[in-house]
């Protein structure tokens, strides 16, 4: 397999720290599949992204668990499409989806979000205190009154 560095006018700056090599395809394309190689191996170095903040790094290297390799690197696979270029830019949306999910920053609970948390947590309090007095009632039942003599 040929291992190809992408140019920054194909893409955009990730294609510097992308590694993309090609094969023979699986996908649409009638008898095209066996002659070109169009399938994308697109392979991301998450370990060295030295510009992704380490809370984003860890993220992905948490959730795409499955998808990298020991070297630390994110493979992802396109044959989406007939053509080599377009499976190039499938592959790269594909990691810009990723690393945007790992960027994502819940925005913090509003007012209303926070006192129905603080109410649910309150209720549940309540259950656990009522079936620890439950429990409690029942064992001290159980002891006998003559015991005690």
């Amino acid at each position: 397999m040929r291992f190809l560095r992408l140019r920054q006018s194909i893409v955009s700056a990730v294609a510097d720290h992308v590694t993309v090599s090609f094969a023979r395809s699986g996908g649409p394309g009638g008898q095209n599949v066996n002659k070109v190689n169009t399938k994308v191996d697109m392979r991301f170095n998450v370990k060295n992204a030295y510009w992704l903040s380490d809370r984003v790094r860890e993220k992905i290297l948490q959730t795409e668990k499955n998808r990298i390799n020991k070297d630390g690197e994110l493979v992802i696979s396109s044959t989406k499409t007939r053509t080599q270029k377009d499976n190039i830019e499938d592959a790269l949306a594909k990691l810009q989806e990723i690393i945007d999910a790992a960027s994502h920053v819940p925005p913090p609970p509003s007012e209303d979000q926070k006192k129905k948390i603080a109410k649910m947590a309150a209720i549940g309090e309540q259950k656990r205190l009522k079936s620890k007095k439950v429990l409690s009632d029942k064992k001290a039942f159980r002891r006998s009154k003559n015991s005690w003599d």
